[in-house]
């Protein structure tokens, strides 16, 4: 009887083990999915609309140093300033 209790409990604790397994999985890959929306996203849009944006020297030259700042702030881990620049930049755009 003992046997078959064992086995049982380790099959439980396997089951919920699986589950957690899943559930951390997808809550990894849903993260990857989402900081690939963020600062990256914003910044490929920027440079998407660069080249064919009319603006003022000034602007442009504005814009491209928030690209520059939103890209060092990634980089640094500072997602929230990061995307603030960016979306600086991106109104200036017009995107």
């Amino acid at each position: 009887m003992t046997d078959c209790c064992t086995i049982l409990t380790r099959l439980l604790f396997l089951e919920i083990f699986m589950k957690q397994l899943v559930i951390g999985s997808l809550i990894m890959s849903f993260a990857a999915i989402a900081s690939a929306h963020g600062c990256p996203g914003e910044m490929r849009a920027i440079d998407a609309k660069v080249p064919t944006a009319q603006l003022p020297a000034a602007d442009m030259a504005k814009v491209k140093a928030l690209r520059a700042e939103g890209e060092r702030l990634h980089k640094e881990g500072k997602h929230a300033e990061s995307m603030k620049a960016l979306a600086e930049a991106k109104k200036l755009l017009g995107v």
